[in-house]
This record gives structure tokens, sequence and C-alpha cells, in this order.
């Protein structure tokens, strides 16, 4: 499952969960072109234009504000290593809104 995501995290009482990124096309990244992977980074370049996300938008672990600031050249080897993986089929709930009070309410 290396790659495949769903490792959580807590932030406050909600859960995040890590992204599939293996090239697997319907629950991964395989169906991004090169320049969609590198576009992502780039909606991130200019930290003093902070993208607007409402609580109905998937959430993201991603430091996306610091990789942004990688080389083209850098974010162009990460997307050829990316595609090298094993496609893993993996299908993650990326936010779970107060996903852990609710669990500490049920026990």
């Amino acid at each position: 499952m290396e790659f495949a995501g769903g490792r959580g995290f807590r932030i406050g009482n909600n859960a995040i969960n890590s992204a599939n990124i293996t090239p697997d096309k319907e629950t991964g990244i395989g169906s991004w072109t090169r320049d969609a992977f590198l576009q992502r980074f780039k909606n991130f370049s200019d930290i003093t234009k902070t993208m607007a996300v409402s609580p109905t938008d998937p959430q993201t672990i991603m430091p996306w504000y610091d990789y942004a600031g990688m080389t083209e050249s850098d974010l162009k080897s990460i997307y050829v290593y990316l595609r090298t993986l094993k496609p893993v089929k993996n299908k993650v709930n990326h936010f779970q809104a107060n996903s852990f009070a609710a669990q500490a309410g049920s026990n």
C-alpha cells in the first residue's frame, strides 16, 4: 500500500487522509498529465494568494505552498518517478469532519 494513501492525520476533531499518488487511473493520479501535475503546484506558488477552501471541498495534508517553491525540473522528476510506481486501486476518503469528536462521543 506504499504511496496508495489512506494514512490518517488528526487536525482538531477532523481526520484528513493522505491521497493515493500511485498511477492508478481510477483512484490515484494515473490520469494526470505532466502539465496538470505541474499546474497543481503552480497554483500554490504565490503564498499571498491563498486559495479559498470550503468545508465541502476536498481537504489535504499536503504542504502545497512548501512544494510549490521547487524547481520545475524537480517537480517533473517527481512526476516521472511516481509514474514508475505500481498502480494501486485504493479509493481514499480524504476528509472526515468531526470524525474524532463523533468517535469520542460513541465510546
